[in-house]
């Protein structure tokens, strides 16, 4: 029993040894074992194509517009209009009093009855000449003439009936008439007034259609297509309406004029005043995720990019315009593509090793 009781202790007195022994082994294991890598999250820099919103005033007024004038000096005799009256196409506008056109019409149909009057009489000669030849009474030569007389006479004719239908038109055109339906906008000239030849009278706008001019920069205007959309607003911000771009100028003085169609119906009052705005392409910018710029708002601003092998390292920025969670940053050394750390920038320093996290 001794020797029984005498082996059960020494086996209890090995066993607490070798747990005594793991117990002490375990720390020095994980001593030896390597150190986690820190963890981070990462988003690739993105080259983004800015677009810019620029703002241009400009004034309502008709597409379709006309300043009428007469082709022929005079005395304005009288206007058929006032103003803001609508006219429908061909309706008379004013009238010019020229004294030389209504003598001259009448000289040119005097001038038709005279012909006419003489080719009658000719016709009654070659008929009676034509009698006489076929009874062998007269000579061949005579009825010749007589025919060659009547030919130029009804040439002369002719010229002088485009004559009178021309002295015609030119006192038609003493009566000035709308060339479409229109709002008369404007009275330049009073009954009684002297008009020279191609001088405005009146102004017309037409009824349906409306634009927008404005000068845009010939940086800007290189940019532009035909039909490109637009934004119009009151200058209140109240009133919201759509445009296209109808036409584009030339550049002059390095300003260039475009024209903005307003598609909205029914169109604003002319000359109303309006900002037109385009949106146009800027240059290509860098954009990183706003979460990867540390100090952003402090005086050392900068990401931490991920080499090929997962190593740290430092870029100074500066930021600029935030959208949708992106910001534009410009920096010396950073490509589109290139990895920038977005999660678990604490107490990294350049040239740490990390584990990145997909």
């Amino acid at each position: 029993m001794r020797r029984v009781a005498k082996e059960s202790l020494v086996i209890s007195l090995m066993l607490t040894a070798a747990i005594l022994v793991g117990c002490d082994a375990a720390p020095a294991q994980i001593a030896r074992d390597e150190e986690p890598l820190p963890s981070v999250r990462a988003e690739a820099v993105r080259l983004s194509q800015d677009v810019v919103s620029y703002r241009f005033p400009g004034t309502v007024r008709a597409s379709e517009r006309a300043a009428p004038a007469f082709l022929h000096g005079g005395v304005l005799q009288e206007r058929h209009v006032e103003l803001g009256q609508r006219v429908e196409r061909g309706e008379p506008l004013a009238t010019l009093h020229n004294p030389t056109m209504a003598p001259a019409l009448a000289a040119a149909e005097a001038r038709v009855r005279e012909l006419d009057a003489s080719l009658s009489r000719l016709g009654r000669d070659v008929e009676r000449s034509r009698m006489l030849r076929e009874r062998n009474l007269s000579a061949e030569e005579e009825l010749d003439r007589l025919r060659s007389e009547r030919e130029a006479l009804s040439q002369a004719r002719e010229q002088a009936l485009a004559q009178r239908d021309e002295a015609q038109a030119q006192l038609d055109e003493l009566t000035l008439r709308a060339p479409f339906d229109a709002e008369v906008t404007d009275l330049l000239v009073e009954p009684g007034d002297f008009v020279a030849a191609g001088q405005s009278v009146l102004g017309l706008a037409g009824l349906t259609g409306r634009e927008v001019e404005i000068r845009v920069p010939g940086r800007l205007v290189v940019q532009l297509e035909m039909g490109q959309e637009a934004s119009l607003m009151s200058l209140s911000g109240a009133r919201r309406l759509t445009g296209r771009v109808a036409h584009v100028g030339r550049a002059d003085d390095a300003m260039a004029p475009v024209i903005v169609a307003i598609g909205t119906e029914p169109g604003p009052a002319l000359g109303e005043s309006l900002r037109v705005q385009l949106a146009l392409a800027a240059q290509p910018v860098m954009q990183v995720p706003l979460a990867a710029v540390v100090d952003s708002g402090g005086q050392d601003p900068h990401v931490l990019v991920l080499t090929d092998d997962d190593t740290i390292g430092r870029v100074p920025v500066t930021p600029g315009r935030l959208a949708d969670g992106w910001v534009t940053v410009s920096a010396a050394s950073l490509v589109s593509g290139e990895r920038v750390v977005t999660a678990g920038q604490g107490r990294l320093e350049e040239g740490d090793p990390v584990r990145v996290l997909r």
